[in-house]
């Protein structure tokens, strides 16, 4: 299986590149984090830093690992499906499913390891800019050196490496067991008593009601507690990636609702939409998973971070983190919109067989375009509202305690730019992706 994997990787460079940028900055984070958590652990640390110099990196970097996680599970399950084709292949020949995982399994560890290097030399770099802003803010003695030693941040590698086996051996799982004969069968029959989904549903239930539980505990902390920063933020990244992981339940709200109004009379495109949305809409769910993942934690983060700069005063802790807040959230935001682009490419170049059959029936390349952009249109719609709810819900009681008015948790601004940017990357990927993949095919 090893040889096979070696050829199966030189075959297939696009999904090596969109696997390889999401464990490039995956591995960018973590060991940024892991390297201020080991300058934190360091001899040479002042004793009166050392606490926030270990519980902030705990923190984010907790989180930061379930996004990376959550990411790569969902670049590999799209990179996948348009390998179904060679999968059955392989299986045809003899290939049991757990041999097929293992393979799929070689090529990603291959992959993160390769990214392992670079990742690690620039997660050293966020690590250090991370201390010396900490040091110009004063939140921190410059005595305080950057020390992040060898052994945590190559352990942050082994941790997206770890992570990445994880996502491959989950996301092949479905496609590995698939028939043979039959590609586009249904997966195999589960037990009585077992539904589709179940257990997704009932993990998304989990991490929405932790993210709630988290947010809403800063109801009985005084205002000026630098807890109430610390539980909301890893309470807004629950609560979107619980919403992320619902993307099935919510594109069939969409779909209900939009049949419901639909009007009698529509265009071709809207038409076409319409029907793949109901008849596939795993095409497009990468989209609202990211994007909804996107808008939630970057609208929440930025909105938390206003009020505690409206009402914190010059010199408190909080208002200090602000700037390193915003670093966090920036390459986070930057981690995610990479993933958006990488699944919208993947699963828009997947369909350039479907593009040729709608050439050869009468469809003009302006109207499978507009087709695809009202798909996209429709996915971008959902997660704008889920995620902007989501970023609401877990804000509100931090707006509470923090200034006593809870509209203070939709502020306007945070909202606009982070769904201003969302939407753009979306369509103007898509935009482009699209037209080329349309011509051509």
């Amino acid at each position: 299986m090893i040889k096979i994997a070696i050829r199966s990787f030189a075959h297939h460079r696009g999904s090596a590149i969109a696997t390889g940028l999401v464990a490039l900055v995956g591995t960018i984070l973590v060991t940024g984090m892991m390297s201020l958590l080991g300058t934190g652990l360091a001899e040479s640390t002042v004793a009166a830093d050392r606490e926030f110099l270990v519980r902030f990196p705990l923190i984010v970097g907790g989180w930061t690992v379930a996004i990376v996680l959550f990411a790569m599970v969902s670049t590999i399950s799209v990179a996948l499906t348009g390998r179904a084709g060679e999968i059955a292949g392989i299986r045809l020949i003899g290939a049991t499913p757990r041999q097929v995982q293992q393979m799929l399994v070689i090529e990603t560890a291959a992959i993160t390891a390769i990214m392992a290097l670079p990742g690690l030399a620039i997660g050293y770099l966020v690590g250090w800019i991370v201390t010396r802003s900490i040091h110009s803010a004063g939140l921190t003695d410059a005595a305080s050196a950057f020390a992040p030693g060898v052994l945590l941040p190559v352990l942050g590698v082994l941790i997206v490496l770890a992570a990445s086996v994880l996502a491959a051996w989950t996301g092949s799982r479905s496609l590995a067991h698939r028939s043979p004969v039959a590609d586009a069968s249904p997966p195999p029959r589960r037990r009585m008593g077992r539904h589709p989904g179940r257990r997704r549903r009932i993990a998304a239930a989990i991490m929405i009601v932790a993210g709630l539980a988290s947010s809403t505990a800063v109801l009985g902390m005084a205002p000026d507690d630098v807890l109430t920063t610390a539980m909301t933020g890893p309470g807004v990244v629950l609560v979107a990636v619980g919403l992320c992981i619902l993307a099935p339940e919510l594109m069939a709200m969409a779909n209900t609702t939009l049949s419901a109004f639909r009007p009698a009379r529509t265009t071709a495109p809207s038409y076409m939409a319409a029907i793949n949305l109901s008849a596939a809409p795993d095409r497009v769910r990468p989209i609202v998973t990211f994007l909804t993942l996107f808008i939630s934690v970057a609208a929440g983060t930025l909105s938390m971070q206003g009020i505690e700069n409206s009402v914190g005063a010059a010199n408190s802790q909080a208002q200090v983190l602000a700037s390193i807040n915003y670093l966090v959230v920036a390459l986070i935001a930057a981690f995610m919109a990479i993933a958006l682009t990488n699944n919208l490419i993947t699963s828009i170049t997947q369909r350039r067989a479907e593009f040729a059959v709608m050439s050869l029936v009468g469809s003009t390349s302006a109207q499978t375009q507009r087709m695809l952009v009202h798909e996209v249109g429709t996915a971008t719609a959902i997660s704008v509202i889920a995620g902007s709810v989501g970023a609401f819900v877990t804000v509100l009681p931090f707006a509470i305690v923090k200034t006593g008015d809870p509209l203070q948790a939709a502020a306007p601004l945070p909202y606009l730019v982070t769904i201003v940017v969302g939407i753009g990357v979306t369509l103007g990927v898509t935009s482009l992706v699209g037209r080329r993949t349309i011509s051509t095919a």
